[in-house]
């Protein structure tokens, strides 16, 4: 089998990734990447309880899910949010923000925040929309989203409510995927232009080399994010979701 190194934390994912790899003849390996520690909850419960001042709620991140059911502390997300137009990226938040948060949102096929704000401009067109939205974001948040939206004419209210650092097993995993007598990886898969970076950092240290390997960019930003450090991209995942992944991975 083929190995495929996914750089990413296996909690996040479904079961569908590793049984979906396997189907088609990979061998996944999750390595965790990124850890996040959460702050400004205290803000954000401010503004959760204020639902009269937004448009709606954006999410485009798990940890921006977390957040804001950390900062309710237990309670249930006010049932004025119901109502207004809120969004997220990827079927799995969506999942998770209908079960955690009781809210339904739209836009999660979007696969990327570009195409989302693309998604929240065509959906509004004909509706009147003047206050923000509310963003719980991360500290590594891409400005696209928000440059898009200001384009169209919308605001976005954000909430820095997550920090984005090297997972503490990081460097020990990857010199260990690469050490002497031990099979290759075939495949690199990277999820976040933060993944790449710390990554890249570790193979610069331990001169680990990875030329053999093909690389695996899921969304744009992160292709981009890959090139910027000098490496080639075989193939983009245009969404992060398995069938996507593995659709590019087949794509050879």
């Amino acid at each position: 089998m083929r190995k495929v190194v996914i750089l990413k934390s296996e909690s996040e994912n479904s079961e569908s990734y590793p049984s979906l790899l396997r189907k088609h003849g990979f061998e996944p390996v999750f390595v965790p990447t990124l850890d996040f520690s959460f702050k400004n909850l205290d803000v954000l419960r401010d503004r959760l309880l204020s639902p009269y001042k937004y448009s709606g709620l954006i999410f485009t991140s798990p940890r921006a899910i977390t957040a804001v059911w950390d900062a309710l502390e237990g309670n249930r997300l006010k049932d004025d949010w119901k109502p207004l137009e809120n969004y997220s990226v990827g079927e799995t938040s969506s999942d998770l923000i209908q079960r955690k948060l009781e809210l339904t949102t739209k836009g999660q096929h979007s696969g990327n925040a570009s195409n989302l704000a693309d998604f929240i401009k065509t959906d509004l067109y004909d509706k009147t929309v003047t206050m923000p939205f509310l963003f719980p974001c991360g500290n590594l948040k891409q400005d696209v989203l928000q440059n898009k939206l200001s384009e169209y004419g919308y605001s976005l209210d954000c909430v820095e409510v997550y920090e984005t650092v090297p997972h503490r097993d990081l460097e020990r995993n990857l010199v260990d995927l690469f050490r002497e007598g031990v099979v290759r990886p075939e495949y690199l898969l990277f999820f976040s232009p933060s993944g790449i970076n710390y990554c890249a950092s570790v193979f610069e240290r331990h001169k680990l080399d990875i030329d053999g390997c093909r690389i695996v960019a899921i969304g744009p930003s992160t292709k981009k994010a890959i090139e910027n450090k000098g490496f080639a991209v075989h193939r983009t995942a245009e969404k992060p979701s398995p069938e996507y992944v593995v659709s590019a991975l087949l794509d050879t």
